[in-house]
């Protein structure tokens, strides 16, 4: 039973030792059952240094190669050309991460107990300028196991790092390797492949991979948002792949790879994202990217993007993309379909104090326009309250006007029930219900 774990290394004096230590350290042994092959991608600093000394320390079970500065895909492949035919397993660790000690025992023990699977990976946790679990931890809350993603379509994989796979998908003539052409994704591009084809993997909950989050936003993941291969690329060679790769296999887009390529496309929405690509593309790319995005979600269901976890606001510009096309079009509804979103609510002595805003994508509420609560016959009508909230845009289009939307206001204890309304210059909208009772009772049920 032997290990090999690659290491890409680019710049990364100031972490590659707390790397390679979280490899000599581990609680099996290291001279006995490890074998550390670092791929220094063109390094400037004294990464190559630091590896050279570890090498010398190390010699029986540390490697080092130098290769011109070509990205982590081209580094892990010179990696697997050098990995020593004994190897039973095959893991990856990224410069600036580390393992928990128990971590190459954990996963010896899975793969003794598992021998039919290919794949396992474990947890990760974010550390440094955040101090958070990976949002696919949930994956390992029912404990150490094998997943079926055929009958999971939730279990999704993408990072390379804390992966761990049987060293026959890599040793020898047409086996795995990393795509050449791609300059970012082409970690979980040859995960996905993988699972597809195998369809189980292992999730091993003990250990831990830290992933760090670095807090001078210079990681690779921070900086590929400033390159056209982060764009285009990514929907045409990543996930047209992915969706190519699961009908040529299944004859049909399986719910798998739907709900990964969802959950993954999000991030292009996101306010610290999205306004990126007008630096990066010219506006012949940008209508490119944005054509071919429509088009892809075309492709797939809208039931994969209604229930992913992120706010409604991108669900509805997903559905209005895959609906309508490029360029954007929001959904066509009338005033009164539209709700008030109570952001606070709390009982002080005699009165109720609330504070929330009306969200509407189509109607740009007037500094005229009253927003009321009614009960019974009597009406309450609501102090603006210029809230903290700032434009949502996607793309140029605003999703989100927060301008005279805002409130704040306290209303009579009595007054638990009732109803939201609207008056514009030249109608009235009643809106959506609340009880202020049974909202006090949830928010405490999820308290305790």
């Amino acid at each position: 039973m032997k290990f090999t774990i690659i290491i890409p290394a680019f710049n990364a004096e100031k972490y590659i030792k707390e790397a390679v230590e979280s490899l000599i350290n581990q609680t099996l042994d290291f001279t006995q059952y490890c074998e550390v092959i670092i791929v220094d991608d063109g390094s400037t600093d004294q990464t190559g240094a630091i590896c050279k000394s570890y090498r010398d320390l190390y010699p029986g079970n540390i490697k080092y190669i130098y290769s011109e500065n070509f990205g982590p895909g081209n580094a892990r492949n010179l990696g697997l050309e050098a990995v020593s035919e004994d190897t039973d397993y095959i893991g990856f660790l990224d410069a600036d991460d580390y393992l928990s000690e128990d971590t190459l025992k954990e996963v010896s023990s899975f793969f003794n107990k598992n021998t039919e699977v290919q794949l396992a990976v474990i947890p990760i946790y974010h550390f440094e300028n955040t101090d958070t679990p990976h949002r696919l931890n949930y994956r390992f809350e029912k404990g150490t196991r094998v997943i079926d993603i055929t009958k999971e379509y939730k279990a999704i994989q993408f990072h390379i790092g804390g992966c761990f796979f049987k060293s026959q998908q890599f040793v020898g003539q047409g086996k795995y390797r990393f795509r050449k052409d791609l300059m970012f994704w082409e970690d979980a591009y040859l995960i996905n492949t993988l699972l597809m084809r195998s369809k189980r993997y292992g999730v091993i909950a003990e250990p831990k991979y830290y992933y760090r989050k670095r807090s001078e936003k210079d990681s690779l993941v921070d900086l590929a948002w400033y390159k056209k291969s982060r764009y285009t690329d990514v929907l045409r060679k990543c996930y047209k792949g992915m969706i190519n790769e699961s009908l040529r296999l299944f004859k049909r887009i399986i719910p798998y790879t739907q709900f990964l390529i969802i959950y993954h496309l999000k991030l292009f929405l996101y306010p610290k994202n999205n306004g990126i690509i007008f630096k990066v593309l010219d506006k012949k790319e940008q209508e490119e990217f944005f054509q071919l995005l429509a088009e892809l979600l075309q492709t797939l269901e809208p039931k994969y993007i209604k229930i992913q976890d992120m706010g409604k606001i991108y669900k509805d510009y997903l559905l209005s993309l895959r609906k309508n096309g490029w360029p954007y079009q929001p959904a066509k509804k009338s005033l009164g379909q539209h709700n008030v979103k109570l952001l606070y609510s709390k009982y002080r002595g005699l009165y109720w104090k609330i504070q929330g805003l009306f969200i509407n994508e189509v109607y740009k509420m007037k500094a005229d326009d009253q927003l009321f609560i009614k009960r019974d016959n009597k009406t309450i009508y609501l102090p603006k309250e210029n809230l903290p909230y700032k434009n949502r845009v996607i793309w140029g289009s605003v999703i989100r006007d927060y301008e005279n939307t805002g409130f704040e206001a306290k209303v009579p204890i009595n007054w638990y029930k009732f109803q939201f309304g609207i008056k514009t210059s030249n109608r009235t909208y009643l809106l959506n219900e609340v009880n202020l009772i049974n909202r006090t009772l949830k928010r405490l049920s999820l308290i305790d």
